[in-house]
């Protein structure tokens, strides 16, 4: 327990772009005891068109995440869906988020104005090389699913929505293939009122602009699926040591501060309600349905100082640390790929 704690604690302090917002929305959700997730099916239905074309996956992966932090994913998407014909990483070695620097000493970044596009064009360049890949090797008429975790899932909703500014021949072939977004614990919101808006306008940017948003997204024909974990409750008076560490993940994201004191919940790194778009397909999960096992953010602790390794895997946490990826947990949303 006391490795997990620190863990999150250091993944949360580590992140140079988590989203801060808070919404009292909740969409009608449908219990699922069978795998211990609530999920609205208001939305879209799964593989509702019968289109029988196989789907390759994009990973977009979280902060200083390597591809090598999600291999049991890749094996996992593969094996357990006949529909999947690959998956794959957008290849960032932890030494790419070095760039985000250029952008400190600017005007934009202290008027929390930042470019989308200037920013992180170097994360919009790998998924469009993970595009090529598959185009190269499965031909131009397969189908995508884009799958961001954590930083990755708003990111991915940035370059989908038209905000990598690509006019590529690969980006406009990637837009009409793709059938899917799901994101793993991403922080999809950025409020004015949060403490400190540490995208410094880069998630805002994707809030307002209507083709990153769920009906956006829906009239090119990509379904938004939003996959956020309740598992870990913030609370100010405790001695719990992980419900404390929720809380000083949790405060600087919110809107509404008193929130934390009814007992906000989420996954350790991002509230509950940052998970969810209003109008996607809404999967809460709290327990591995293997193991009964709390789901939390992340299953590695990244090491953005190991820059002359910088595709090693991050620090693996223990084994009983699930999260959005591990068995018992990956089959309550891969139907929506």
């Amino acid at each position: 327990m006391k490795l997990n704690i620190c863990s999150s604690f250091l993944f949360s302090i580590g992140f140079f772009f988590p989203a801060q917002a808070f919404i009292t929305h909740t969409p009608t959700s449908l219990n699922a005891n069978d795998t211990g997730s609530r999920i609205n099916t208001n939305v879209f239905s799964v593989a509702e068109d019968g289109d029988e074309r196989k789907t390759a996956v994009i990973i977009c992966p979280a902060q200083f995440c390597v591809p090598k932090d999600y291999e049991d994913l890749v094996q996992s998407l593969t094996s357990k869906s006949p529909k999947i014909s690959s998956a794959r990483v957008a290849n960032l070695p932890r030494t790419e988020w070095i760039k985000v620097a250029r952008q400190l000493p600017t005007s934009e970044f202290l008027a929390a104005e930042l470019n989308n596009a200037k920013t992180l064009e170097w994360y919009f360049d790998a998924i469009e090389n993970s595009v090529s890949d598959v185009y190269s090797e499965e031909g131009e008429d397969v189908q995508l699913c884009f799958i961001g975790h954590s930083i990755g899932g708003w990111v991915a909703r940035s370059y989908l929505g038209g905000l990598s500014q690509s006019s590529t021949a690969v980006y406009r072939s990637s837009i009409e293939q793709c059938k899917s977004l799901i994101t793993l614990g991403s922080p999809h919101f950025a409020p004015e009122t949060s403490l400190v808006d540490q995208t410094r306008g880069l998630l805002r940017a994707v809030e307002e602009r209507r083709e990153c948003s769920v009906e956006g997204l829906k009239e090119n024909g990509i379904s938004v699926t939003c996959v956020g974990s309740t598992a870990v409750k913030a609370n100010v008076l405790t001695t719990d040591l992980e419900q404390i560490v929720a809380l000083t993940s949790y405060l600087p994201l919110v809107s509404d501060w008193t929130s934390i004191t009814k007992g906000i919940r989420g996954d350790g790194i991002i509230p509950e309600d940052l998970a969810f778009m209003e109008g996607s397909n809404r999967i809460e999960v709290e327990k591995c349905s293997i193991t009964g096992n709390d789901v939390r953010h992340a299953h590695v602790l990244p090491t953005p100082y190991n820059l002359w390794e910088a595709s090693a895997p991050s620090i693996s946490l223990p084994s009983d640390f699930k999260w959005y990826g591990s068995d018992g947990v990956i089959e309550q949303w891969i139907d929506y790929v």
